[in-house]
């Protein structure tokens, strides 16, 4: 093996090399049987061998599930993974489909509770009361141009559209940390650990705090959630993996250790996708779980969630988005990839992505309109060349190509050229 490749890359860049003219790869390669990204991949070395050279150094992960015909006629998956480095990658802002999800959960379920079932929907109007030294009660959002109020409804638009920090962490606060956590592993998703808000700095067990949140109709409440507390009983201190880089910056001063990611977010890569799968396609089988799993939504708080990961920030009407500051491709990584497959307008995406510290995620599905065949990919890696963490050196265009490639080389194999 070549010092300082993986045993998964060393395969791929033997695999790469066997290839004869026609593309097949030799009776060696045939041997180990590899998985279709390790193929696809593998095929395209001019792409793809530089970043998978060092796949350990970048934790990267991808699953692919491709929707199938079942034996019984219904939809299920086909999947492929490919896995390299420690087990733990940052989710940033990948997981706030998670708060969205919970948040219309526990709004429903506080509807049943207040006797206000079919009365109170994610436009209802809401007011945030004070929790920390400094802050103040909040009712008003000048992006919401019905009303100025801030409503749920107006919240995932925003999360989803250009991934607003601000709106997920207002719908971590309305879920609670307690019941989000507790919601997505009664969907079987047992490895969520969603433990801080984003962009907002606590200490871990006020991160765990969140506010009372009151129904308004008329401008007076009619139900709340009320103020929750949580102890710091959780960690991903049994993942490998948790200490990254050589240093970060903190306050303008370098500290020379790795940071911690201990009592960061934390969800593996495969619930993060089978999440949206039982989000977006509830129809669709998932091996390995039971037909029960996933989220008891309503039709239209599912429908809301599936328009608005589809969504391009300049088609919105409300919030309205300055097109050159949040193109197309803003939120969808895999885009411009697929893109060269398919036209814009022959295809759906509906995805959260996330960024930050180094990591890139994209959790995502793609589907032709015309056929109806579709693809679900989720894939993170690290990319930061000097190990320094918070310094915004983390040279992001190279993730963005690989994600673009990886969305093409995915495309033209589910939909052909």
């Amino acid at each position: 093996m070549k010092p300082g490749l993986s045993s998964a890359a060393a395969f791929l860049l033997s695999a790469a090399a066997s290839m004869g003219c026609q593309g097949a790869p030799s009776l060696e390669a045939q041997r180990h049987e590899p998985d279709l990204l390790t193929e696809l991949m593998a095929a395209d070395p001019g792409r793809f061998s530089s970043l998978l050279a060092t796949a350990d150094d970048q934790r990267l992960k991808i699953e692919l599930a491709i929707v199938v015909e079942g034996e019984d006629g219904s939809p299920t998956l086909e999947r492929h993974s490919f896995d390299a480095g420690p087990e733990y990658f940052y989710p940033a802002s990948s997981v706030k489909t998670c708060a969205a999800i919970a948040a219309a959960l526990q709004l429903r379920d506080l509807g049943a509770r207040s006797g206000l079932e079919g009365e109170v929907s994610l436009d209802t109007p809401l007011r945030f009361q004070p929790l920390f030294e400094g802050e103040v009660v909040e009712e008003q959002d000048a992006s919401h141009r019905d009303g100025g109020t801030i409503t749920l409804a107006h919240e995932m638009r925003k999360v989803f559209l250009v991934s607003d920090n601000g709106a997920y962490n207002r719908l971590y606060e309305f879920a609670g940390n307690a019941y989000l956590n507790e919601r997505m592993r009664a969907a079987g998703l047992e490895s969520t650990r969603i433990l801080h808000r984003l962009s907002e700095f606590h200490a871990p067990e006020d991160q765990l705090k969140t506010p009372r949140v009151e129904l308004l109709r008329d401008g007076q409440p009619i139900a709340a959630v009320p103020e929750r507390v949580r102890g710091l009983d959780e960690s991903n201190a049994a993942l490998s993996g948790t200490s990254i880089g050589r240093g970060y910056m903190r306050g303008g001063e370098l500290v020379e250790e790795p940071m911690s990611f201990v009592q960061k977010n934390y969800i593996q890569l495969r619930d993060l996708q089978d999440m949206q799968i039982m989000l977006l396609r509830p129809d669709v089988r998932i091996p390995g779980r039971p037909a029960s799993a996933g989220f008891a939504l309503e039709p239209d708080d599912r429908e809301l969630m599936r328009a608005a990961m589809a969504a391009t920030p300049g088609g919105s009407t409300d919030p309205v988005y300055d097109s050159e500051a949040y193109p197309d491709s803003y939120s969808k990584f895999l885009g411009p990839g697929v893109w060269r497959v398919l036209p814009k307008d022959e295809v759906t995406i509906r995805d959260k992505v996330g960024r930050a510290y180094g990591f890139s995620i994209t959790n995502s599905e793609v589907t032709e309109k015309s056929t109806g065949r579709a693809f679900f990919l989720a894939a993170t890696l690290y990319h930061n060349p000097n190990g320094i963490l918070n310094d915004n050196l983390y040279d992001y265009p190279v993730a963005d190509r690989f994600l673009e490639d990886l969305g093409e080389v995915v495309a033209r194999h589910v939909f052909g050229d």
